[in-house]
């Protein structure tokens, strides 16, 4: 029987969209591509989300990459919260499972930086019981470890939870520890996938 719902934030409960965000910018199509290259395409964006990163050394070590570029840089990262943006169905889900009497959790790769700068996006987190979100651990998915953080911390045996995120590899992860997982590629898929595994809302 599953008694928990765990959620990944981006694109589940908000849009996370650095190329709508980019495409804010007057700046040429190769330049944009040079931005997501250097930006969020890089290895250095996962340790910015670990948290092993301040803004600040993320800032520097982007514009050693690319020096010719550094007020683009600075100026893409400068608003980087751009990049997300609340579901409109992220609340109600949310209430629903919980007037359902599930409990809800988030699990997220999440920056600090982005954290701070998103807070009217992330309102959701208000009605959840808790969760994980990946700088304050220094953790990130799909590593183990930030998983069973998660179980320990609040008492959820693996078998009565699922967890759902848009990255496949995430959510092979949470299986191989024993939680159901469910590839979210839509809200109305994600809920018909749900009521398979019993959760049923009203």
């Amino acid at each position: 029987m599953i008694r928990t719902i765990i959620l990944d934030i981006g694109n589940v409960l908000a849009e996370y969209n650095w190329k709508s965000y980019l495409d804010t910018f007057p700046y040429p199509a190769e330049t944009k591509k040079l931005l997501a290259d250097v930006l969020f395409l890089s290895p250095e964006w996962n340790e910015f989300d670990r948290g092993a990163l301040s803004h600040e050394q993320l800032v520097e070590m982007f514009v050693q990459k690319a020096p010719e570029y550094e007020q683009e840089l600075k100026e893409v990262l400068k608003d980087v919260g751009g990049c997300i943006h609340q579901f409109p169905y992220a609340i109600s889900w949310i209430k629903s499972l919980k007037e359902a009497g599930f409990h809800v959790y988030v699990l997220s790769n999440y920056g600090e930086y982005m954290y701070e700068h998103t807070q009217k996006e992330l309102s959701f987190l208000e009605f959840t019981d808790g969760g994980i979100l990946s700088y304050r651990e220094k953790l990130i998915k799909p590593e183990p470890m930030i998983y069973k953080t998660l179980l320990e911390r609040y008492q959820i045996h693996p078998e009565e939870a699922v967890f759902l995120d848009d990255s496949l590899p995430n959510v092979e992860a949470a299986k191989a520890l024993g939680i159901h997982g469910i590839h979210f590629t839509s809200y109305e898929k994600a809920v018909a996938e749900l009521e398979t595994l019993g959760v049923v809302t009203g």
